[in-house]
Parts: structure tokens; sequence; C-alpha cells
């Protein structure tokens, strides 16, 4: 059981094309698509036209995009806030927010970061 994402769901999304859900066990979704992630409050979210619920949405650099599985979407496997990217790169859910860095020993080494969606004030 991982500690961090309850489920992962895989789908084509209207206007979206195929996602990669990634449910937390505290409400929040991750959505990875081919070339972005975007981090929502809940699963309600997504589907608001008008993107109420978005809490940060980052483009993932060409080099690092994903590829999709039929079995597995974009992630090829998820654990304790770790997400390895089918052909791509590595999420990695820091208690500060969502990371993705180029390979899985950058994520741990805190190196080569791209870009982090931070996580909202436990307040907001």
């Amino acid at each position: 059981m991982d500690t961090i994402i309850d489920r992962q769901e895989n789908l084509a999304l209207p206007g979206r094309g195929n996602v990669t859900l990634l449910h937390f066990h505290q409400g929040m979704v991750l959505l990875v698509g081919a070339d972005a992630v975007g981090l929502y409050r809940d699963r309600v979210a997504i589907d608001d036209p008008l993107a109420n619920g978005v809490i940060g949405y980052e483009t993932i650099p060409a080099s690092l995009q994903p590829h999709w599985q039929d079995e597995g979407g974009y992630v090829r496997e998820h654990s304790a806030g770790y997400v390895g990217l089918n052909d791509g790169g590595v999420i990695f859910i820091r208690p500060d927010g969502v990371a993705l860095y180029p390979h899985g020993m950058d994520a741990l080494q805190n190196r080569n970061l791209c870009w982090v969606i931070p996580f909202p004030p436990l307040n907001a």
C-alpha cells in the first residue's frame, strides 16, 4: 500500500486525451499527461471548465515526457511519494509540493530539479 497515493486511474478526458490520475489519500489529484502535470484539489476540479480547484500546472520538458502504455498509463510505478514515468522523468511528492526530476537519483539527492508545484497552505 502506498502511503501517499490511494489509487491510480488511467483514462481519456475530452480535450486532453490520455491521462493518468493519481488520487492522494487526502483528496488531491495529480494529473499526468503527455506533456504536462497538473495538481487539483479533488477529482471534480479536473472537469471544471473555469479551472476552479487547480493548485498548479507545469509542462514536462520534451526529453522527460512519458509515453502511454495501455497497462499503466503514463506511470510505470509509484511508492511512498516516488512516481516513475514511462520512459520519462521522476515525480517526487515532497513535503512542500510535487517536483519533477530527470532521474530517481536526482530526486533522492534533490539535484537537477525541473520544477515544483507547491502544495496550498493548510488553511486555504
